[in-house]
């Protein structure tokens, strides 16, 4: 897709060696000026990957990354990662956000580095080349082909390695808590989507714990490999984790973490006696979905969250656990996906074919056995669980995004505001940068949204319709006033508008600038907007081709050529536009002079 006819190839250079301190040193200025924080929104799976070391799919663990994306990243201004859901993939569904288990997703295991000196060379070369040389897509993921490759990789690595000294005491000191996560990943395999015997449906679960003994050294006998090597890749993921926030700490990068909605599936399986029967998490009818949407996701029984005493029951204590995990492991913080299901959850009757109020309701705000009548009521799992885990961590309330996209009820607006939690403004919904305050995030969109090109595009071609031409003039002229110079004269800011409507690339511009000149104190881009690719990651309501889109080897020119285009940030350009609307460009003239000279050296074609 084309934003415009362009009549010859154009290039975009990166700044040489003094142009690019001169550079860097301006954008943080100016970042600190505004008081603003910058995160890039990239799942492991899109990270990207030298033509030698491409096996298919990315990690946030990889060596192009370490040498290439984290610096590129840190030149621009960057503080933050935003990954997806980490938790390991159910064995047919590609999607993060419906985890098997908290274990570590696999395919973040970087398979070079198996095949280096780093790790003892314990995956051969000759295996990695393979897997490079036969990779069907570079540039996306297959993961029917990337499930393939990783089982053949990491048996190989596991055999090599099993008898070492490191892997044993791992496995006697460590392996016990992922023995629920491995037995649960063996049976899938084994039942091939066939229904479970009783005894292994209620494995951990069942009244008569010596069978349940029996069948569970039954397994650990018959599949001892694949178990033992379901722990050994979480050792190799432990590994990285830590290496990679210890690296990422010394250069000023925090990687954020993202706890989805949903609980993983072991957690459905071991638990089941804490779970509301027949009943699922999911949203109403509203402007997303007609008819609602049906997750299909387990809650947990409130009595089970908390008991009378206020204290934490069984299933307050496995969420409890799995937030300090989750802030341990990200010195970022941590996003939060759809908050409204941790303060007044929409639950429905899973054998109902239509959500009725019979069958469907926000379980805490009814008359009924679970109805809250207090705000700290509503706010006891953000209080009680969440806040405390993140500081456990040394983490403020600042570490914790909450996604709050969508209608929002009356409780969840008073236990963010009174807690201070970040929400999040997505400027493709027709947020007004202006209104965002300072304790949100901005955003142009995520994961769950068209790439701002493709949305441009779309939002244009649709202008002078009937239904949409008020909206438009609206959102642009909002736009330009928002971001126009903040003494600038009315014939200035008439013709600032008039540009903005009728040219895609000043719209473009206009709209990354409103980033910056937005109180929200925290940016976040989301890879495909920074780097101009005009492709939807993941679109909601279909499984096809989702999860899949990739940076490709060559990001960085691909950025530059980009940005010299007007179809990705010219961050020098969009931080002067901000600084000059808040009127912070006097007294910093020599600052404005040098983002000026920065803007136009990525505007060189």
């Amino acid at each position: 897709m084309r934003i415009q006819k362009v009549d010859s190839v154009s290039f975009g250079r990166k700044p040489n060696t003094a142009e690019m301190k001169v550079y860097t040193e301006s954008l943080n200025r100016g970042l600190n000026l505004l008081g603003k924080q910058v995160d890039v929104i990239m799942h492991n799976a899109s990270a990207p990957a030298v033509r030698s070391e491409n096996t298919g799919i990315g990690s946030l663990f990889s060596k192009t990354v370490r040498s290439k994306l984290i610096p590129f990243l840190k030149e621009h201004g960057f503080s933050g990662i935003q990954q997806e859901p980490d938790g390991m993939r159910k064995l047919q569904d590609n999607s993060p956000y419906a985890p098997e288990s908290s274990a570590k997703n696999i395919f973040m295991i970087p398979l070079e580095k198996l095949a280096s000196d780093e790790y003892g060379n314990i995956l051969s070369r000759k295996t990695l080349d393979d897997i490079v040389k036969n990779n069907p897509n570079p540039d996306e993921v297959d993961y029917g082909y990337v499930r393939k490759s990783y089982d053949i990789a990491l048996k190989e690595a596991y055999n090599n390695s099993k008898d070492s000294p490191e892997f044993r005491q791992f496995l006697n000191e460590q392996g016990p808590k992922y023995e629920q996560a491995a037995i649960f990943h063996i049976l899938e395999k084994e039942y091939q989507g066939e229904e479970w015997s009783e005894v292994d449906s209620n494995l951990y679960s069942t009244a008569d714990k010596e069978i349940a003994k029996a069948r569970i050294e039954e397994l650990k006998t018959k599949y001892k490999d694949e178990y033992d090597s379901f722990i050994f890749n979480q050792m190799i993921l432990e590994k990285e984790s830590k290496s990679s926030n210890a690296k990422n700490k010394e250069v000023g990068i925090n990687v954020i973490g993202d706890s989805p909605v949903a609980q993983t599936a072991v957690d459905e399986w071991v638990n089941k006696d804490l779970f509301l029967e027949g009943k699922a998490i999911g949203c109403p009818p509203d402007s997303f979905s007609d008819d609602g949407q049906r997750w299909g996701f387990k809650y947990y029984k409130p009595e089970e969250i908390f008991n009378k005493d206020g204290s934490l029951g069984k299933a307050g204590k496995i969420l409890q656990k799995k937030y300090e995990d989750y802030f341990a492991s990200f010195p970022g913080g941590i996003r939060i996906d759809h908050i409204i299901g941790l303060v007044d959850p929409f639950i429905y009757t899973v054998a109902s074919q239509k959500m009725t109020p019979e069958n469907s309701g926000r379980i805490f705000s009814v008359p009924g056995k679970y109805q809250k009548h207090s705000l700290d009521d509503y706010a006891a799992l953000i209080a009680r669980v969440i806040i405390p885990a993140a500081e456990k961590y040394g983490l403020d309330r600042s570490a914790i995004i909450c996604e709050d996209l969508g209608d929002l009820t009356d409780p969840v607006r008073e236990v963010m505001k009174k807690y201070e939690l970040s929400g999040i403004a997505v400027t493709q919904y027709n947020y007004r940068g202006k209104d965002v305050p300072p304790k949100n995030t901005i955003m142009l969109g995520s994961h769950d949204n068209q790439s701002y090109l493709e949305y441009t595009e779309n939002l244009f071609a649709h202008k002078d319709e009937q239904d949409n031409h008020g909206a438009f003039l609206r959102k642009t002229g909002l736009l330009g006033e928002d971001t126009a110079p903040q003494n600038a004269t009315h014939e200035y800011k008439q013709k600032y508008v008039h540009d903005i409507q009728n040219d895609k690339l000043k719209f473009i511009t206009a709209s990354f600038a409103e980033l910056f000149t937005s109180p929200a104190r925290r940016v976040q881009i989301f890879f495909t907007d920074l780097f101009g690719i005009a492709k939807t990651y993941n679109r909601p309501g279909t499984t096809n081709g989702n999860w899949s889109l990739r940076l490709g080897e060559n990001f960085e020119e691909d950025y530059y050529k980009a940005a010299s285009e007007g179809k990705a940030p010219n961050f020098p350009q969009a931080i002067a536009t901000a600084l000059r609307q808040r009127g912070l460009d006097k007294g910093n003239e020599e600052l404005m002079q040098k983002l000026d000279s920065s803007a136009k050296i990525i505007e060189e074609k």
